[in-house]
């Protein structure tokens, strides 16, 4: 199975971006963003002028599970909209499942479009709902 990721964080000012950023992010991952997308500075303080990236890759389940790992993000059971040019999906929608983290420091999301192994031409409702169910499950 593969596991198409977008990944989006942002700290606030004082706090290296790069502790957040995902384990090979310069080989494995693309920036898609930076900090002129930055959109917390209303909470003020150190967050006025914090930082943001999002980057998009491809992962392996090994990659992927390295990655959930290091960042400490956990799937969250609430539906989403899907995720708008995942990767390995072209310039469209992806149906995706919302993993957080828990951080002090960061506010940390990636959205994830789970790409099982099959000969099956195609997807419906279903099929989408078993394999949110196994990932929800792990």
């Amino acid at each position: 199975m593969q596991f198409s990721v977008i990944y989006s964080v942002d700290v606030p000012q004082g706090v290296s971006i790069k502790d957040y950023a995902s384990p090979q992010v310069g080989r494995l991952w693309s920036l898609t963003e930076g900090d002129e997308q930055f959109e917390y500075g209303y909470l003020e303080g150190r967050w006025e002028k914090g930082k943001h990236r999002k980057w998009v890759a491809l992962l392996t389940r090994k990659q992927f599970d390295a990655f959930v790992d290091r960042l400490g993000l956990f799937a969250e059971s609430t539906e989403t909209m899907g995720s708008l040019g995942a990767p390995g999906f072209g310039f469209g929608w992806s149906p995706a499942i919302s993993f957080n983290g828990d951080h002090e420091d960061a506010i940390t999301n990636a959205y994830v479009t789970p790409i099982p192994e099959t000969t099956k031409e195609g997807g419906d409702e279903q099929d989408w709902r078993r394999v949110r169910r196994a990932v929800l499950s792990v």
